[in-house]
């Protein structure tokens, strides 16, 4: 998402939860005695200076203090020149910047690269973290985070202590549940993850790579063992500008595998073929539909689940898994094929894609005892919904597939002020739509009553074969059934019909014990 750019200064940027500077340096560690940037950046040029020492490195003029050097970075949201005086008065020890700018008597230091200079201070100062884990990053258009849980599944299967920093959310090795997304784009947010996956005894770390972390060179200066490719299609172009910027960017990527890593990628889609085929190291291609190192040939496949072959030079292997759409084969061979890279055998890879059941969010199997199927999906791009809802409608059949979606995703995926267009859209694999409103309340008012009354006449005519698809974001830290708000969304909504129209039963074979 980005924000509205107009007469943008940090003052009135929303501050967020405020960070404790403390926390980007090491724990119970002596505060450093300064990083020379000379020897960390590529070609610095320092004006009135013959190098800038830092013990931290903010690109907020507000949280710049004495020792801490000031970045002036440039993106969508602001000019990051335009705050060096106020950082200088704060008592910053230096400048780095793009350009030749005022400094007030600070010392500067030129860079081509602004952003990319920022990642590399902030991650030096916190002792690169990133060298003590297995990273594997996975990128791509659409299937990103199921790879990723999928991927961690396999691993953990093979013995090996993974954390995950995803858009699902992030979870160490120590916890149970994972916690909201972080903005990994944030160097500071990536360093505390990444050494929090460390203290919690992570041995390998999964990252979810997006084309807005790229952008902002998250990834710079830190080598990943193992990089993915799902697909390269087209998306964020209010972003990057066009379809080629996106391919750019998304190639960026390629920069963090090092000689001796392994690029993965996806045989099916020519973008990704043809950029491995540029690669001169090691590289694993996964396809359904063309011959690669790693394929999937389907068994059986019904709303009800999928069974596939998994196969690799002589061997082979079935794997059964509740998430019927080819799409989700797909990531798990992606998936498969990172294991592979691993030195993970093929049967431990099968128990791993199989004990995962699914991922939550992602097409996640709602069974409330209703005769019909219904999934939970939370797509982070248009091009995701559509794979989609294409194998829904190929599963279906003759059966109808009906969508409910929240009109907020809506908005996101198609653009505000446009939804007419994306019921269009959806209608070409949907027998109906129906768009949540936004303004919907658990009060009592004459709308929301006509609305509940469609919304349960739709839902109502649903029955075996056919299948909804409820299409939301997570809210964290609400409950679907009974949310702290006023507002339904589709899975609240939704929810809350089965728990009226398929009431759990309860036996009444009431025994004496012996």
């Amino acid at each position: 998402m980005t924000r509205n750019t107009d007469d943008h200064t940090p003052d009135d940027r929303p501050a967020g939860p405020p960070r404790r500077r403390s926390r980007n340096r090491p724990t119970g560690s002596p505060r450093p005695t300064g990083l020379r940037l000379s020897q960390t950046l590529a070609n610095p040029r320092f004006v009135a200076c013959d190098d800038v020492l830092a013990t931290g490195c903010y690109d907020d003029p507000r949280r710049c203090g004495p020792g801490d050097v000031f970045v002036a970075r440039m993106d969508q949201e602001r000019d990051g020149h335009a705050f060096v005086s106020e950082a200088v008065a704060r008592g910053c020890s230096g400048v780095v910047a793009e350009r030749m700018v005022p400094t007030f008597g600070a010392p500067l230091c030129v860079v081509a690269d602004a952003t990319a200079a920022y990642t590399q201070i902030v991650h030096r100062l916190a002792g690169d973290p990133a060298q003590a884990l297995d990273l594997i990053a996975i990128t791509g258009t659409s299937g990103k985070t199921t790879t990723a849980w999928l991927t961690a599944a396999v691993l953990a299967e093979a013995g090996h202590s993974v954390g995950i920093l995803s858009d699902l959310g992030c979870l160490d090795a120590g916890s149970i549940e994972a916690e909201p997304p972080a903005d990994l784009a944030d160097p500071h947010e990536m360093v505390h993850w990444l050494k929090r996956l460390i203290a919690s005894g992570c041995s390998h770390a999964i990252i979810e790579v997006s084309s807005r972390m790229l952008a902002h060179q998250a990834l710079v200066g830190i080598s990943c063992g193992t990089v993915a490719f799902t697909n390269l299609a087209s998306a964020h172009l209010d972003l990057h500008g066009s379809k080629q910027a996106y391919h750019a960017i998304k190639q960026r990527i390629l920069a963090s595998l090092p000689a001796d890593g392994c690029l993965v990628g996806n045989a099916d889609d020519p973008a990704v073929s043809a950029a491995a085929a540029r690669h001169p190291g090691r590289t694993l291609l996964a396809g359904l539909r063309t011959p690669a190192d790693l394929t999937a040939s389907p068994v059986e496949r019904s709303l009800a689940g999928q069974t596939f072959l998994l196969r690799t030079g002589r061997e082979m292997m079935p794997v059964a898994v509740s998430t019927p759409v080819a799409s989700y084969a797909r990531n798990a061979l992606t998936a498969a094929s990172i294991g592979i890279a691993h030195g993970v055998p093929l049967a431990t890879i099968a128990r791993g894609l199989e004990a995962v059941g699914g991922v939550a969010g992602r097409l996640e199997r709602l069974d409330r005892g209703q005769d019909f199927a219904c999934f939970l999906d939370q797509p982070s791009s248009g091009h995701q919904l559509a794979s989609t809802l294409a194998s829904l409608r190929h599963l279906t059949g003759h059966g109808r597939l009906v969508a409910a979606v929240d009109t907020n995703v809506a908005d996101a995926l198609e653009g505000g002020g446009r939804r007419s267009r994306f019921s269009s859209r959806l209608l070409r694999w949907c027998d109906d739509c129906i768009l949540i409103p936004q303004q919907l309340s658990r009060k009592a008012t004459d709308d929301s009553t006509r609305f509940l009354a469609g919304f349960d006449r739709a839902l109502s005519q649903l029955g075996r074969g056919d299948c909804l698809v409820v299409v939301g974001h997570h809210d964290w830290g609400s409950d679907p059934v009974d949310p702290s708000g006023e507002r339904m969304s589709a899975q609240m909504l939704t929810e809350g019909w089965f728990r009226v129209a398929c009431p759990p039963e309860w036996t009444t074979d009431w025994r004496r014990a012996a």
